[in-house]
């Protein structure tokens, strides 16, 4: 089996992601009705169903849903502190925290609730909430492991997909570019450099880790050195209206402005003998990302249908999917003679 394809051993495993987010309301829901669930087990299997105790179920509620809460509160604290633990370090420490929250609780309630239990609570009582506690932390913990190791086998695949479809987005403009780049040599050597330099950054950004989010700006960059390349070849038949607000706040996947512009150009320009616009608009409301990318439409080469544009539409919105699922959406249209491109999708942060 390649490397590549080897599961995720223990050690690389990022020990602060074996817990959940305690500190979340909706995770301590789920805790609270979870034990509740227990609870009620609990009490039917000691006594049935027919000699059920309201009195039983409230105390032992009571005392379950303290040793839940706390033992939540510990892990919630301690996951933000998990960064230089090993996952064996972090799930030995939370086992310990269970066991010692459950001690404490069990002793208090033992003092403090004899006389309502009307039965003198022993070492023998403490002694079985302990191994209860024990084996429910146990499969607790080893419930999140399995949890863990599901969600990095589906980021692993996830991640083979996005480099599968990142790995066709290689420029159609590549000959093109190389013979004009042949031409300019002997006319002008500065601006044949500077198509080469355009060229590389172009592929190198290409071959970069599959999914990566970029600033908005390092891929107008892009955008930009790509358009510098097909100046060479179009003229002054190439013009580009940028409309962008709040780029230094939205994020984008790396090399997905710069597929939408070769596709307006390739079908709204470069057929045309007099050229024409291309206008980009990208927009920041309510946290969602709003890209129109728009050309017109040569009657002539009317070709929107053809496999390449469809294969090329096609992988962008794949691979929004795979990273912001089906909140990401991606339309196209047709409106007096002008092709539009949308692409709607949740803001994320840029990872330092």
């Amino acid at each position: 089996m390649p490397a590549q394809a080897q599961s995720v051993t223990t050690s690389h495993i990022p020990a602060a992601d074996l817990l959940p987010d305690l500190c979340q309301v909706r995770a301590v829901l789920w805790l609270i009705l979870f034990s509740e669930a227990l609870v009620l087990v609990l009490i039917l299997l000691s006594s049935g169903a027919m000699a059920f105790s309201l009195e039983s179920f409230a105390l032992l509620s009571v005392y379950v849903q303290w040793v839940v809460l706390v033992s939540a509160a510990c892990l919630c604290r301690i996951r933000l502190h998990a960064g230089n633990m090993t996952l064996n370090q972090l799930m030995l420490l939370s086992f310990v925290i269970i066991m010692v929250v459950n001690l404490i609780i069990s002793v208090c309630t033992m003092w403090g609730l004899n006389a309502l239990l009307l039965e003198q609570q022993g070492l023998d009582w403490l002694l079985r909430n302990q191994l209860t506690s024990a084996i429910l932390a146990v499969l607790l913990l080893h419930y999140f492991y399995v949890q863990l190791q599901n969600r990095l086998q589906a980021r692993s695949e996830l991640q083979a997909r996005i480099q599968a479809l990142q790995s066709r987005i290689r420029p159609h403009f590549l000959f093109n570019s190389m013979n004009i780049i042949a031409s300019l040599i002997h006319e002008d050597p500065d601006k044949a450099e500077m198509a080469v330099e355009d060229l590389s950054e172009l592929f190198r950004a290409s071959l970069k880790e599959a999914g990566v989010e970029v600033s908005l700006k390092q891929e107008l960059a892009l955008c930009e050195k790509y358009i510098n390349i097909e100046t060479l070849r179009l003229g002054e038949r190439l013009t580009v209206n940028w409309q962008v607000e709040h780029a230094e706040r939205i994020t984008i996947p790396l090399l997905t402005l710069q597929p939408l512009i070769e596709n307006a150009i390739y079908h709204g320009i470069q057929p045309s003998a007099n050229g024409g616009v291309v206008d980009i608009r990208i927009q920041l409301k309510n946290n969602w990302v709003n890209i129109l990318v728009s050309n017109p439409v040569v009657t002539q080469h009317h070709a929107r249908k053809d496999h390449g544009n469809q294969m090329a539409l096609s992988n962008i919105e794949h691979r929004l999917h795979a990273l912001y699922g089906e909140q990401a959406q991606m339309k196209y249209r047709e409106e007096q003679q002008t092709f539009m491109i949308e692409l709607h999708y949740p803001l994320r942060d840029v990872k330092s």
